[in-house]
């Protein structure tokens, strides 16, 4: 009971509109891991019913995700960061965006102590979940016990159904990590409602790029934890200071130098961007890359001259793919 009075948590974002302490809550629960078309949907509807009952549209996030504490899962690979997935739910409209810290101790509270958290530290007026959506000790709490705590706390709830694409296709994060995992990046891009993104500061590598192939590339720092998509070459966009340039990204192990250079194959993913028409230092900068489209499989070639050749198809390719797409403002 003292954990629920104390527990620890921090406001990530909170709107300068929100000037009264005790507006009462309309809060969106769920991980929100992609800020997927699903997700979209429930935070839209959260944003509109709290904009028509003068209440704060707030949502509730987890950090870290509970699967490295519940099941001491360190290798989970998520598709966005939290700050990533506070810009896409802050650019929704969302007024307030909170972070609980999920400890240990957190993961003991019951589904009814989490509601009560809800009400009394948040002033919950209205819940918004999914028609999935677990929570509490051992994922007890289910929408039906949101039903009966609606009840008992005086709370209104909404329940989103599941959101389908044509295919008839459930959308969510785990089809989504899947579909990136097996390189579909069209398809996971659909689901997300735009292109998978991968944001990281650029580092010094060893200029190969530049010295050997006269095609240099910006290597990227990648968050811990972020979910890279299937080896292999993307046609991308890349944000540099809020302006877009066309781009290529080799995503993998660079097997062509690793076999050549060294007798041990590094595990090690890297993520490099060749930034068309665009010159200057960008080192210690953080960029953004959209991926539009993959090109290629990752494959080893003979020699330097093999992989040359190649990489100018893979642009021309890429130079084609954006005047189809008429994004001839990337191409100046």
């Amino acid at each position: 009971m003292n954990y629920i009075k104390s527990f620890p948590y921090q406001y990530l974002y909170r709107s300068r509109l929100l000037h009264d302490e005790k507006i009462i809550s309309y809060i969106a629960l769920g991980f929100f891991d992609g800020v997927h078309l699903g997700h979209q949907a429930l935070l839209k509807k959260c944003q509109e019913e709290a904009e028509y009952n003068k209440a704060a549209s707030t949502v509730i996030l987890l950090d870290p995700h509970p699967e490295k504490i519940v099941n001491r899962n360190n290798s989970f690979s998520l598709l966005t960061t939290l700050s990533e997935r506070a810009k896409f739910i802050k650019n929704i409209g969302i007024q307030q965006i909170i972070v609980l810290d999920f400890t240990n101790e957190f993961k003991e509270i019951s589904g009814e102590d989490f509601i009560r958290i809800l009400i009394n530290k948040f002033n919950m007026a209205a819940v918004f979940v999914g028609y999935n959506y677990r929570f509490g000790y051992q994922k007890k709490g289910d929408i039906n016990l949101i039903r009966l705590l609606s009840e008992k706390y005086n709370f209104k709830y909404y329940i989103l159904d599941p959101i389908h694409l044509n295919e008839g296709i459930i959308i969510s994060s785990t089809i989504i990590r899947k579909l990136l995992q097996e390189g579909e990046i069209d398809k996971a891009n659909k689901l997300l409602g735009y292109c998978y993104q991968i944001r990281g500061k650029v580092i010094y590598g060893e200029r190969r790029g530049s010295r050997l192939l006269s095609f240099p590339t910006a290597n990227l720092k990648v968050p811990a934890g972020k979910l890279l998509p299937h080896n292999g070459v993307y046609i991308t966009t890349v944000e540099i200071d809020k302006q877009k340039y066309p781009g290529l990204v080799n995503i993998g192990i660079r097997p062509t130098f690793q076999l050549k250079l060294s007798t041990v194959v590094s595990e090690d993913i890297s993520v490099e961007v060749h930034i068309m028409n665009f010159t200057g230092n960008i080192y210690h900068r953080l960029v953004t890359i959209s991926l539009l489209k993959k090109v290629r499989e990752e494959k080893k070639f003979n020699n330097i001259e093999e992989l040359s050749r190649q990489i100018n198809k893979d642009k021309l390719i890429a130079l084609d793919f954006f005047r189809r797409v008429n994004d001839m403002s990337l191409l100046k």
